[in-house]
């Protein structure tokens, strides 16, 4: 009788809040997702694999890159503060989990003096309160929310990627750029120190032999600009890998590195699956609709069991069987009346709401914008890059020719360094276009959600210590 008691008047309670008070129901927004896009890029094709699992740093067929990589997957300190963040989550949702549990204190004694007799006396005070529509609410806030902070964490990843593998390239074309820049050094150091012999010859204006020099000395200053960049492009590495500053083991020679017929595409439907960051978005989302709902629930009866108990070792065993009545004799409904607080609660949560919904849509509408513009920008670079070949090929040969005419006696020294230092200047803008277009390849990876899901684990390393969990 008790129970039908306390079951009707739970009912009752919820029927007086209101169905509409459990909060509303979660709907993806429709980003009326493009079904191609508008720019294309003459090199891609329609990429069908899983590319969040696909290790597209391994078409470029570099093991030290490909080391690298592991080596920062496994070892960045990002990576791990973001792991940790998902042991956070984690708990937080095992503890909302565990909320339908009954909590309970409990004391003991033992006690054998003459006048009371021997025996062991338990006492214990068990207490439960419990929203039912709150802890729904709160799971599903909880579960969201767990599932955003891993997605967050596969955001990391898919950085720490794009970031490896553009330092290392920056580095090995930082390599290659010295060496063209020392050539050109050279080239100029001589070609000046012949404009000087002309000049005393009156072969050649005062005029020419400084244009010559302002141009050795431009030269020459680049130098340790580079040797500079070369040590941070490094250290930056070596921090992506949680080690200390020092040297970086290089493969490919800068020039050697394959940058064609490794450019995927897919739909816009494809990327939106793929983006850990529109997977985050759309999970804080979620969260957000679900804490209106633990709001809303406020306004729902809360049943509280407690009640204060001792009995002996020997009948414990009764205490939580199922026929007894402990519970329905010490049960109570409680449920606000007058506690206006509560739409306060309730206008924060949809303004929440509201911030979500829309950052979710700028993510989405950023994802699409950043694939178009990459498509773009690897297309056109690589025409840019091309002609720049192109144009290299052409001082290549002039040097080539200059130096067979100058072997007959039918050209100049000075002559043939102009032609060097042309031939230096066109493959340090190859070096610098090829470096761009690398970096186009690695950002639409990055954009296309490439490579994340890689040996995707989320173990700890071990402190060895209180610190460390199961």
């Amino acid at each position: 009788m008790r129970i039908k008691n306390l079951t009707c008047l739970v009912v009752l309670a919820s029927a007086v809040g209101g169905c509409g008070l459990f909060g509303p129901t979660y709907s993806q927004p429709n980003t009326n997702n493009p079904k191609s896009f508008p720019s294309r890029d003459t090199l891609a094709v329609t990429e069908s694999a899983n590319l969040p699992a696909m290790a597209w740093w391994k078409s470029f067929k570099d093991p030290v890159l490909d080391s690298l990589i592991e080596s920062a997957l496994k070892n960045n300190n990002n990576i791990q503060n973001a792991i940790g963040n998902i042991v956070a989550a984690q708990g937080q949702l095992r503890q909302v989990q565990f909320a339908w549990i009954p909590t309970g204190n409990a004391t003991g004694s033992y006690s054998n003096r003459s006048f009371i007799g021997q025996g062991y006396n338990f006492a214990g005070l068990p207490s439960y309160s419990l929203n039912v529509f709150q802890q729904i609410r709160s799971q599903q806030y909880a579960e969201a929310n767990y599932q955003a902070v891993r997605a967050a964490k596969d955001t990391v990843r898919l950085s720490v990627i794009s970031q490896v593998a553009t330092g290392y390239f920056t580095l090995l074309g930082q390599d290659y750029q010295l060496q063209l820049q020392e050539q050109l050094v050279r080239d100029l150091k001589a070609l000046l120190e012949f404009s000087k012999i002309e000049y005393k010859e009156g072969l050649l204006s005062l005029y020419q032999v400084q244009t010559y020099e302002q141009q050795y000395d431009s030269a020459l200053a680049q130098v340790p600009i580079i040797k500079n960049n070369i040590v941070a492009s490094r250290n930056a590495l070596r921090v992506l890998l949680n080690e200390n500053p020092g040297d970086v083991t290089r493969g490919l020679k800068f020039m050697q590195i394959n940058s064609y017929g490794v450019i995927p595409t897919n739909l816009p439907s494809t990327v939106l699956r793929n983006r850990p960051d529109v997977q985050q978005a759309e999970q804080q989302l979620i969260a957000a609709n679900a804490n209106i709902g633990v709001a809303t629930s406020m306004f729902f009866p809360t049943i509280s069991l407690t009640g204060q108990g001792g009995t002996a070792a020997s009948s414990l065993s009764g205490l939580f069987g199922v026929g007894t009545d402990y519970w329905v004799q010490n049960a109570a409904v409680t449920m606000p009346i007058l506690n206006f607080g509560i739409y306060g609660q309730i206008e924060a949560a949809k303004g929440q709401y509201y911030a979500a919904y829309y950052n979710y849509l700028q993510i989405v509408r950023s994802a699409f914008a950043a694939v178009d513009n990459d498509l773009s920008a690897h297309d056109q670079l690589t025409v840019s890059m091309d002609t720049q070949i192109k144009a290299y090929g052409a001082t290549k040969l002039g040097y080539t020719l200059a130096e067979s005419s100058f072997t007959q006696g039918l050209y100049s020294k000075p002559q043939l360094l102009q032609n060097a230092v042309t031939m230096d200047q066109a493959a340090l803008v190859v070096q610098q276009s090829k470096l761009q277009q690398l970096g186009t390849i690695v950002q639409l990876y990055q954009d296309l959600g490439g490579g994340y899901a890689y040996k995707n684990y989320e173990s700890t390393i071990k402190f060895g210590d209180g610190h460390d969990w199961d």
